[in-house]
């Protein structure tokens, strides 16, 4: 789906726009719904960095977690198992470089039977 050039992906747990896209980077719009979560995930080929923009997330990054307010930042590298949780709506921005791909997905758990 195109919406203003963006493409829209619905999930789950909300829905991403992607904002930017080229082999070595892109930039995504994650909007989060309170109470649901992402898959726990890692990715072989590229990092992560995501801001929170608006909202609340509690994010898992290995075995830590951290909650995260408007304008906080968080980086994920390369093979780092992690997920998002919405404990309010949220907007988080997502660039991601390396070699960015979708099917680049490693889950280990997920509520929606994706694993």
């Amino acid at each position: 789906m195109q919406s203003k050039n963006h493409t829209i992906v619905k999930r789950p747990w909300g829905e991403y726009h992607v904002l930017e896209k080229d082999a070595t980077y892109w930039l995504k719009k994650l909007f989060i719904r309170k109470g649901e979560q992402s898959s726990l995930q890692s990715h072989k080929n590229r990092d992560e960095i995501w801001i929170v923009l608006k909202g609340k997330i509690k994010a898992q990054k290995g075995d830590a977690s951290f909650i995260l307010n408007e304008g906080e930042i968080l980086k994920i590298s390369k093979e780092e198992k992690h997920r998002i949780y919405g404990i309010t709506d949220a907007c988080v921005l997502e660039a991601a470089f390396g070699e960015p791909r979708e099917r680049d997905i490693i889950r280990y758990e997920d509520e929606y039977g994706r694993a």
